[in-house]
């Protein structure tokens, strides 16, 4: 993704301060990029680092300098990343950076960077880690953080920090943008949930690297979709043992899942309250669901529930098992 268009096509605020205090060497030395989920809040901030470091801004990180492209292959000693969306922060992984930043840059340019990714997953040790961090910054480190919800962020860490809030691009637009770029329809609009831009959704999906997941927790939930479209209580949950369960064996698989169920749910409320739904391509599952189910908001909020605790040390097929049981209970 061209993450520089994408700033100063649908974030310019975000892009003309940026570039005025990187030309006028008036950068902050916190920023605390906020948005929605789905909007690229980690390539936004690794963009701007990059920025700072790059050989030749023009104005912004040019992408194509030596250091540029180190950075884009995390083969950068001076910048450190931590992220929430993958697994907890601890307060061990900030003292690490504090460490590691106590001691001089490996590179001549002499500045370092650390990027926390949703500092809402972060331990409350963590937090009162990185704010001592925040407090009594060196002159030559810059710190990005990020957030989907800037309510669950500490004051004191939000004055320390310069915010910068990314817009979210309408939904729709998201999905005739990665439509446009022969992404297929159903994985656009499951995807836009993930991605709020077209241009990462179809990177996504042409990196069969990291898209694996994804289709697994896809398969997976296409199959849940049709069984409790069709089938009773107990062939929802011989499903999930026998199909569900072997599918779903790694938590960013477990995460893909639960969010696409989130997903299917938000739009079977959407359907009782006569509002639009945006997964087209499943419309009739949708609508055949809509008229089937009860309870639909109180199973849309246990999905949700599920989701918060993904990232615990909790074993996924209890966590699976525990639940369908409650979304398939009367």
């Amino acid at each position: 993704m061209q993450i520089g268009k994408y700033l100063e096509n649908n974030q310019p605020i975000i892009y003309q301060t940026f570039t005025n205090s990187l030309k006028k060497k008036t950068l902050s030395h916190a920023y605390l990029l906020v948005g929605n989920p789905g909007t690229p809040l980690f390539e936004v901030a690794k963009f701007l680092a990059k920025s700072i470091l790059c050989d030749d801004p023009s104005p912004l990180a040019c992408n194509n300098c030596i250091t540029c492209l180190r950075i884009d292959s995390d083969n950068y000693p001076d910048i450190i990343t931590l992220d929430g969306s993958k697994a907890t922060i601890k307060k061990e992984d900030v003292l690490n950076i504090e460490s590691r930043f106590e001691k001089t840059a490996f590179e001549t340019k002499g500045i370092m960077i650390y990027i926390v990714n949703l500092v809402e997953n972060m331990t409350l040790e963590a937090v009162n880690s990185i704010l001592k961090f925040l407090e009594e910054p060196e002159s030559e480190v810059y710190a990005f953080l990020t957030t989907n919800n800037v309510n669950n962020v500490l004051p004191t860490i939000i004055s320390r920090c310069q915010t910068l809030n990314l817009k979210s691009v309408d939904r729709q637009i998201v999905i005739d943008d990665a439509i446009s770029m022969l992404v297929e329809e159903m994985d656009a609009e499951l995807l836009s949930y993930f991605y709020n831009d077209g241009e990462l959704i179809y990177d996504f999906i042409k990196d069969e690297e990291i898209n694996e997941n994804y289709f697994e927790a896809k398969k997976a939930l296409l199959g849940f979709i049709d069984v409790l479209m069709n089938g009773n209580y107990k062939d929802v949950i011989y499903y999930e043992q026998t199909v569900v369960n072997p599918l779903i064996k790694t938590k960013e698989e477990l995460r893909f899942f639960v969010d696409l169920l989130a997903e299917v749910y938000e739009d079977i409320l959407n359907i009782q309250c006569d509002r639009e739904i945006y997964l087209k391509s499943l419309s009739e599952q949708i609508n055949a669901l809509a008229n089937k189910l009860n309870n639909v908001k109180e199973s849309l909020v246990e999905i949700l529930k599920t989701r918060n605790t993904v990232n615990l040390n909790i074993n996924i097929g209890l966590l699976i098992d525990h639940l369908i049981l409650k979304l398939v209970k009367e």
